[in-house]
């Protein structure tokens, strides 16, 4: 096939098929934000976290705020009080 593809000025080509699996990052867990976080405190302080990119992070921080802030006041109505 290929002297004569080569004879007829062609070139021969091969197409080959292949699954590639690509894995897929698992969420973070209960575990894993005391970490994440303390790692991006890093990052903000030693500046590799763009400039550009700060706006976008307060408002996910500011979020995330929020939420754990309505979570400890609905543990503090649902936890007892020792007496």
């Amino acid at each position: 096939m290929q002297s004569r593809a080569a004879s007829s000025g062609l070139s021969v080509v091969q197409v080959v098929e292949r699954r590639v699996e690509t894995p897929v990052p698992l969420p973070p867990t209960r575990h894993d934000w005391p970490r994440l976080l303390g790692e991006l405190a890093v990052q903000l302080d030693t500046g590799r976290i763009y400039n550009r990119d700060l706006d976008e992070l307060f408002v996910a921080l500011a979020a995330a705020d929020v939420a754990l802030t309505r979570r400890m006041c609905i543990r503090s109505r649902t936890t007892p009080h020792p007496r």
